[in-house]
């Protein structure tokens, strides 16, 4: 009854015109039968509506679940713990948490990330306009969007205002997708590639010998604007994702010999977002034209994860790192490549 009604409501604003359509060409013996079925046509929409509005309330309602050593125990601990968390969203690259600038100091590189992730919606509403008038809206259930797909490919640039205090601004593009989630019905959902910008900062809190203690801050702001089709439906939909993230980090980073890091730590991450689902519209039995709206947030309080890397120093001024972040609902990677000057 959940998923099934919503995909019957969907499909049924492009099918009842299409049998409506077929009774009207009928010839003029047959007028009465024509008359009568676009009376079935006209109660089977007013029905549809109805059912679908007594379904998303009855879900909504029902729907309230060595040094070195140290680093590698710290960073084993915290990916363990993280594997009984709540859900997780999008992920930005990190490196290591602590400052790798000297005062007034330069540096600029290139970095990338991938993630597949799982996206919990709330407080979902819908909206119907007939013609651009209001005609229905009501309470939209709540669902999970499973294997959310992101890519990101940034420029970062960073300062020295301090030997132990570093800030960066980061700006790029990000693509995602994901399929079989809102509807259930083989839909597949690609947003091309949009804009993604980001800052931070990161601390150094201690020094001995090759380890260092510190801390990361870091936030970003992304879009996913794009077609979700299907090869059940007649026309697309449109979905935007709008995402905010914020990352907090505490970590160690060891180096060797000044050339080859390992670093990671335990990391908590907050997020803000939307979901829009605009439905295509259809032409009604009264040549009325039905559009529909779907809006859910994207909320999660706090998630707890951890993550780990390397960092090598290929040339002189130039390094090189990968990582590998983890959460209960998500896994990421990074990579990038700076130069210091």
């Amino acid at each position: 009854m959940t998923v099934a009604t919503l995909k019957i409501a969907k499909e049924f604003r492009y099918q009842f015109v299409l049998s409506c359509l077929i009774s009207v060409e009928a010839n003029d013996a047959t007028w009465s039968v024509a008359d009568e079925t676009t009376d079935a046509c006209n109660g089977a929409s007013h029905d549809t509506l109805e059912e679908r509005r007594i379904t998303m309330s009855t879900l909504t309602a029902s729907a309230k679940a060595g040094h070195i050593r140290k680093v590698f125990l710290t960073v084993l601990a915290s990916v363990v713990v993280c594997s009984n968390t709540p859900t997780a969203l999008a992920l930005d690259p990190m490196g290591p948490p602590v400052s790798g600038l000297e005062q007034g100091q330069f540096k600029a590189g290139l970095e990338f990330s991938y993630s597949e992730m799982d996206l919990e919606t709330t407080n979902g509403t819908y909206l119907d306009l007939l013609d651009g008038v209001f005609f229905d809206s009501g309470e939209a259930t709540s669902f999970t969007i499973k294997d959310f797909e992101t890519a990101k490919t940034y420029l970062n640039l960073g300062y020295g205002f301090a030997d132990m205090v570093e800030g960066f601004l980061r700006v790029g593009g990000t693509k995602g997708s994901f399929g079989d989630s809102i509807w259930e019905d083989a839909e597949e959902f690609d947003s091309g590639t949009a804009l993604a910008v980001g800052a931070g900062i990161k601390v150094t809190f201690l020094e001995h010998d090759g380890l260092k203690l510190g801390g990361l801050f870091q936030g970003s702001s992304a879009e996913y604007h794009g077609r979700m089709e299907s090869p059940n439906w007649t026309g697309p939909d449109f979905v935007e994702i709008d995402l905010t993230e914020i990352q907090l980090a505490v970590g160690a980073c060891y180096t060797w010999e000044e050339r080859f890091s390992i670093y990671g730590g335990p990391f908590l991450h907050f997020v803000g977002g939307e979901l829009d689902n605009a439905v295509g519209g259809a032409i009604t039995v009264d040549n009325e034209l039905l559009n529909s709206e779907y809006v859910w947030d994207l909320d999660e309080d706090s998630v707890f994860g951890g993550y780990i890397g390397a960092q090598l120093e290929v040339a002189e001024g130039c390094s090189i790192n990968v990582e590998y972040q983890k959460t209960a609902a998500a896994d990421a990677f990074g990579a990038s490549i700076f130069w210091r000057f």
